[in-house]
Parts: C-alpha cells; sequence; structure tokens
C-alpha cells in the first residue's frame, strides 16, 4: 500500500506537459494539428476516439476507417514552456485551501495552448482539401 502512494505522489509531482501535437496520414502528406493540455496521453486518447468511429474531424475519421488505422503518425509539434509549479495532479491550479479551481490559472493555460495552436495552423496550413483542419473563419 505504502508503494502505491509512493507512485502516486511521484507521479504528482511529475510535471504536466501540454502543447500542440499534428497527427500525419503518411500515405498522401495530409495532417490534423491541435493542442492538448495532456500531451502525454493525446495519442491514446485521440486514437481512441479515431478506432470508435467517433472523430470530431469526419474527415480524418473517414480516410482513419478506409485506411483501417494505418500509416497515421502522431507528432508532437511544440510543448508550452511552463513553469515548475506545473503539475499532473493538477494541484498547481487548485485554490490553496480547497478543491475549487483557479480560474484565472486553467484561462492561462488555455490562452498559451490556443496561442500555440494558431501558430503553427499559421506556420503549416493543414487546412482541407489538403489536411484536415477547417480554414479559420474570415472576420
Amino acid at each position: 500500500m505504502n508503494r502505491r502512494k509512493e507512485l502516486q505522489n511521484e507521479y504528482g509531482m511529475k510535471q504536466r506537459s501540454m502543447g500542440v501535437f499534428q497527427i500525419v496520414n503518411e500515405k498522401n502528406g495530409k495532417r490534423y494539428i491541435a493542442a492538448s493540455p495532456t500531451l502525454d496521453s493525446a495519442w491514446q486518447r485521440e486514437k481512441f476516439i479515431l478506432d470508435m468511429g467517433s472523430h470530431m474531424n469526419s474527415s480524418l475519421q473517414k480516410e482513419y476507417k478506409e485506411q483501417a488505422g494505418a500509416q497515421f503518425e502522431f507528432q508532437v509539434l511544440e510543448k508550452l514552456k511552463l513553469g515548475d509549479e506545473v503539475r499532473n495532479d493538477y494541484k498547481d491550479i487548485v485554490q490553496e485551501g480547497s478543491t475549487v479551481l483557479n480560474r484565472f490559472a486553467v484561462q492561462s493555460y488555455r490562452d498559451q495552448l490556443r496561442k500555440l495552436e494558431k501558430k503553427w495552423l499559421e506556420e503549416l496550413k493543414p487546412y482541407e482539401p489538403d489536411g484536415y483542419n477547417r480554414p479559420p473563419k474570415q472576420d
């Protein structure tokens, strides 16, 4: 029982990895770019959703199904540079002395991830029909 507690504490102290990733269809070169507050598990999550046939990106889902998931590669494009206080157990965003999340810390992470994702979308332009992302709406 003590070993389990040690492992939980060790995991909690480990720094959480946030950033931007891409899923590349190696058969045709198309890519899907997205941000994740949990990069360590992003590929498992995306793969599970694709395997279940319920990914929100219908073009990616269609081609993934046609190829039975073969030749799709997950790559981390960039990790968000975070302070040492960011933890896997999310204690960095819980208000001291309670279980309530600090909205400002959470929003700050989301804003930083959005900016990072936008940077990569602008740089690689993975928009339909040459990629899987939908083009940005024109103002």
